[in-house]
């Protein structure tokens, strides 16, 4: 099944993703602010955890050598009753903390508490005139297993986080980059399509221009045409004059029809064969062609009023560029041109002479409309209207020129 949009839906669809595209740059971009932050903050609680249980850690062994030496000697040092105080405070602070669930288990967080129970148990007792250090010393290394045990959990849960943090903010990065990617991509279909469709309104508006003017000149041309049709040369006052005039208004009429072509080039017509169209341009003109045309697109129908014109045209403009040449020599190619990108075929049309070519800054001018490089009687469509032309038929039109080396000129047609 497939899904059809109108026209207007169409045009949207590319600012809407461009639209979507920014939010999304913005989105991810807040996203990797808050997962650094997150990560920071992480980092400064982690640290604090591991300092106050390294305090801890220091203050424990500190009281196991006093209660060492103290059953050694029978004496207890008097700094001994400070470092238990500072031991349980620095217990406490840590059970206190908000974030520490964050970075350890309920068990080590119960192995703290048993801790500060142990500690007031076995070591406050001593402190308080109790001869009994042995047992004190007994429940020691206990606690420091517990400690070392507590003070690893959290090192541990600390390192996953922050990895945990670099990951996200790292996908958060991946995701701004395929925003901007997305962006970039709708920006650039943008442009294409506002290019395209500027094309399509100027090509409409020399259709319309063409057809305005042809449809004002061809029936004024046709009255003058008869007037002059009945007057007598013999009885005219200037022969001369009137055939000049006869053949101004044959110029006239040409130009009035190729007009024609040019304003209605887009619309269905006659279609013919493309070897029927080509065999029909070259009998008409006296150089010699070298023809070649792949079996493919022998028979592809191509709208024959049209590109029977433009060809016409080309091999014109060679003929007489070629004028001064000894050995005038036009090649016509065809073939078949698959555009695997897009899966479609068009139809390329070349046609190339021998001739003396084109300058640079020539070439560059040649499809302006009005531009000439000779005077004379010639009216045919001219290399802007066969430009205009292919364009009507969305085909591409191309000249490639070097002096003294020949020109040749590419028509594409899409199948």
């Amino acid at each position: 099944m497939k899904l059809a949009f109108s026209p207007a839906v169409r045009s949207a669809l590319p600012y809407l993703a461009l639209g979507l595209a920014l939010a999304l740059c913005a989105w991810a971009f807040l996203r990797s602010e808050q997962y650094r932050a997150d990560s920071d903050l992480n980092f400064g609680q982690s640290y604090e955890i591991q300092w106050r249980t390294t305090q801890i850690r220091e203050r424990l062994a500190r009281v196991f050598g006093a209660l060492r030496l103290a059953a050694a000697t029978g004496k207890l040092d008097p700094d001994l009753n400070q470092q238990v105080f500072l031991l349980d405070t620095n217990v406490e602070q840590v059970l206190r903390l908000e974030y520490l669930p964050k970075f350890l288990k309920e068990r080590d967080m119960d192995s703290l508490r048993g801790m500060q129970a142990s500690l007031r148990a076995h070591v406050d007792h001593v402190l308080n005139g109790s001869n009994n250090i042995d047992d004190a010393l007994k429940s020691m290394p206990d606690l420091e297993q517990r400690m070392y045990e507590v003070s690893g959990t959290a090192v541990a849960h600390a390192a996953m986080l922050n990895q945990a943090g670099r990951i996200a903010a790292g996908a958060s990065r991946n995701r701004f980059l395929f925003a901007v990617a997305l962006a970039f991509f709708a920006a650039g279909y943008i442009f294409i399509h506002l290019r395209n469709a500027y094309g399509r309104r100027r090509d409409q508006q020399l259709r319309s221009f063409s057809a305005l003017h042809a449809h004002m000149t061809r029936s004024r041309v046709a009255a003058l045409r008869l007037f002059l049709d009945f007057q007598d040369e013999g009885n005219f006052g200037n022969a001369d004059m009137l055939k000049a005039a006869k053949e101004a208004v044959q110029q006239l009429e040409s130009i009035t029809a190729g007009l024609a072509n040019i304003a209605f080039a887009h619309a269905d017509g006659v279609k013919e064969p493309l070897t029927t169209i080509i065999n029909s341009v070259t009998r008409t003109h006296s150089a010699k062609f070298d023809v070649q045309v792949t079996p493919e697109v022998k028979e592809i129908q191509l709208p024959a009023v049209q590109i029977r014109l433009v060809l016409d045209e080309l091999v014109r403009n060679a003929v007489l560029a070629c004028s001064q040449e000894k050995s005038l020599r036009i090649e016509i190619k065809a073939y078949a041109q698959r555009r695997s990108l897009l899966h479609s075929r068009r139809v390329v049309i070349e046609i190339t002479d021998n001739g003396p070519g084109m300058s640079g800054e020539i070439l560059r001018k040649v499809t302006t409309p009005f531009f000439s490089t000779r005077a004379g009687s010639h009216t045919g469509l001219g290399l802007a209207g066969c430009a205009h032309m292919i364009a009507a038929l969305k085909g591409q039109f191309s000249i490639a020129s070097e002096l003294k080396r020949g020109t040749a000129v590419s028509i594409k047609l899409p199948l």
